[in-house]
């Protein structure tokens, strides 16, 4: 965990030293985008970290797979990342410079979004971290790749209502990973007026169906296709607690602060609706983590949309007081989560870490 503890402080630091050097957003005068050349520390330092490492997760099951490609096998991954892994065998066999090439992928199109709507772009690189997301990145490898290039483009597409381009882009990641075809209903729900009645018939449809949720498997495991095993024969639990409360707190404080978003933000539609559609799936994966993944799409935008309401929502003392208060529950969770919960022990054989 060392190595994770070293990667939060010198990121974060370095982060709030870009948003000190930054200047205002052009698409919003309530943002500010780092210095660049502070944003490209921040970013390879993620990006080494993450592709430099040996193990954690899926890692194992990716570098096999990465060598049985290399001698001709089909190891049955999206047609997309199965070409990457053979154009990248025929650099080196070493399937370190898949971990390296994906991380690369991964951090640079999530801090790029980040960049672009930046308030506390600081706060935003140390969710990142402690949120576990970054951690993730290491195992959902395909997934995380899938969802960073939605974050970057998917959301610009739907602030814009370019629903070609949209559907061009979903076409594209469904091939690095089976589940991107459900984010077409973000596109439709990023449109909504946020608490709206429809909205609001949403949310109550959606704690009925959590209520009631063995009585929906049957119809969820008919949309997710060939991950509905999940839904029938998965018998580990659900998803912590921990996990929804941190996705309901910027829900609950976007609805505090609804009319001062309207206000500041014109596209805080998007975010805040999407954040929404997050927070529900969080609550279905009490009863099976398997809404997880979907989640992994969706909460990503959490990165923007809490820090822009403590920094444009609140002033004074208050605002402090949520900053700093984020930072320590992010810091509690992140611990808990990795140093307890799960016992993560970082390996790195080209930086000497075992």
């Amino acid at each position: 965990m060392e190595i994770f503890y070293i990667t939060l402080f010198f990121s974060t630091l370095i982060s709030y030293a870009g948003r000190v050097n930054g200047k205002r957003n052009e698409l919003n005068r309530y943002f500010k985008e780092p210095n660049i050349i502070f944003f490209y520390i921040t970013t390879s330092i993620l990006i080494l970290v993450s592709g430099l490492r040996w193990n954690i997760g899926d890692t194992y099951f990716y570098k096999h797979s990465y060598r049985l490609a290399g001698l001709g096998y089909d190891v049955g991954y999206e047609y997309a990342f199965n070409r990457l892994i053979i154009i990248l065998n025929k650099i080196s066999s070493d399937p370190q410079l898949l971990l390296l090439v994906t991380a690369l992928i991964t951090n640079l199109f999530i801090l790029g979004a980040i960049k672009k709507y930046s308030t506390y772009f600081e706060l935003s690189v140390y969710m990142y971290i402690t949120s576990g997301y970054y951690l993730v990145t290491m195992n959902g490898i395909r997934q995380t790749l899938a969802a960073s290039i939605f974050f970057y483009f998917g959301i610009k597409y739907i602030i814009e209502k370019k629903f070609i381009k949209y559907l061009i882009l979903l076409g594209i990641l469904s091939l690095f990973h089976s589940t991107v075809p459900f984010l077409l209903i973000c596109y439709f729900f990023g449109q909504e007026k946020p608490w709206s009645k429809k909205m609001g018939l949403f949310i109550v449809g959606s704690l009925f169906g959590a209520v009631f949720y063995n009585m929906l498997i049957g119809v969820g495991a008919a949309v997710i296709g060939e991950y509905s095993i999940y839904l029938t024969n998965f018998n580990e639990g659900g998803a912590h607690i921990l996990r929804i409360i941190i996705s309901a707190v910027p829900v609950a404080l976007a609805f505090y602060k609804r009319e001062v978003l309207a206000k500041k933000w014109k596209f805080s539609n998007v975010f805040i609706n999407i954040s929404l559609l997050n927070f529900v799936f969080m609550i279905f994966s009490l009863h099976n983590w398997i809404f997880v993944r979907f989640s992994m799409y969706l909460s990503l935008v959490n990165l923007v949309l809490l820090p822009y309401i403590i920094k444009n929502c609140f002033k004074g003392n208050d605002r402090k007081i949520l900053y700093i208060g984020c930072v320590v529950a992010y810091f509690v969770y992140f611990f808990y989560d990795q140093a307890i919960t799960m016992g993560i022990h970082y390996r790195s054989v080209i930086l000497g870490i075992y």
